[in-house]
């Protein structure tokens, strides 16, 4: 599933080849990723201009020039691509929108996890999928993260794939950030000092920006816009690497389940100082 770095790099990509277009032609199948009727979504697109596009957690909002806006999630193998001219719709292609210039971008998603969905630009931040979203992890201050991770219970882990506590955080990342920050994935939030909270803060950050400026990590479906493959897999020092040399002090990757998700560790960098 295509987490912050990968949502981050389609939505930066857009803003520089679609931002003030006009859509001049919109295609939509009936697929499931829709919850809405494809009427309504054709008549609220066509003839809009593009104004914005932003990012909220793993979500994309695509705002238009008449208040309306276009939130996109892309599930789990879900993606947005662009071309410039003469684009055959292909199978899955769900969503096409063609520009005045002769563009255009399709949504695409073969397993049908995603979802589209058309409201008001004013109602974003009151919808259930926005509104429940914690806040975002380039934008909480240090104080703040610790503030609010010293409050939950359970595994670390888990509480870094909590939507609700920090929005756009996955798998890949949190396995990431907390081996930059030398915290084993079973550690109790509410048992960390302070110090390695605010180690793991800086972690996360540090880890999303490489991430981002790598364009996002290519493990299974995810591709850029253009149909091109990110590069920071090829960065992940634990991440799907069990059994393998850990970069740092040659022990093997280990791997262990924590809700429903595989998690990847170092055992001797990250050592598990309160039990699970």
């Amino acid at each position: 599933m295509p987490e912050l770095p990968e949502v981050q790099t389609i939505v930066d990509a857009l803003k520089k080849t679609i931002v003030g277009k006009k859509i001049k032609l919109v295609k939509i199948d009936s697929s499931r990723v829709f919850s809405q009727n494809t009427i309504f979504l054709k008549k609220g697109l066509k003839r809009q201009k593009i104004t914005d596009i932003k990012r909220r957690g793993k979500f994309i909002i695509i705002n238009f020039s008449q208040g309306q806006s276009l939130l996109i999630h892309l599930g789990m193998t879900g993606g947005i691509f662009y071309s410039r001219k003469n684009h055959l719709p292909e199978k899955h292609d769900h969503l096409i929108m063609e520009f005045a210039d002769g563009t255009q971008i399709c949504y695409h998603d073969p397993r049908k996890f995603g979802k589209v969905k058309r409201l008001d630009s004013s109602k974003i931040d009151k919808i259930s999928e926005i509104a429940k979203l914690g806040p975002e992890v380039f934008e909480i201050s240090p104080r703040e993260f610790v503030e609010i991770l010293k409050k939950r219970k359970g595994r670390i882990k888990t509480a870094l794939l909590n939507q609700r506590v920090l929005a756009g955080l996955g798998n890949i990342y949190s396995d990431e950030a907390l081996f930059d920050a030398k915290i084993h994935p079973l550690t109790k939030a509410d048992k960390l000092k302070e110090k390695r909270l605010l180690k793991l803060h800086r972690s996360i950050q540090k880890i999303l920006k490489k991430a981002i400026k790598a364009g996002g990590s290519s493990m299974n479906d995810y591709l850029k816009i253009d149909g091109e493959k990110g590069l920071f897999q090829f960065q992940h020092r634990v991440y799907r690497r069990e059994g393998k040399p850990c970069k740092r002090c040659r022990t093997k990757i280990k791997r262990i389940r924590i809700s429903q998700r595989s998690s990847f560790f170092c055992p001797r960098c990250q050592k598990l100082i309160t039990p699970p």
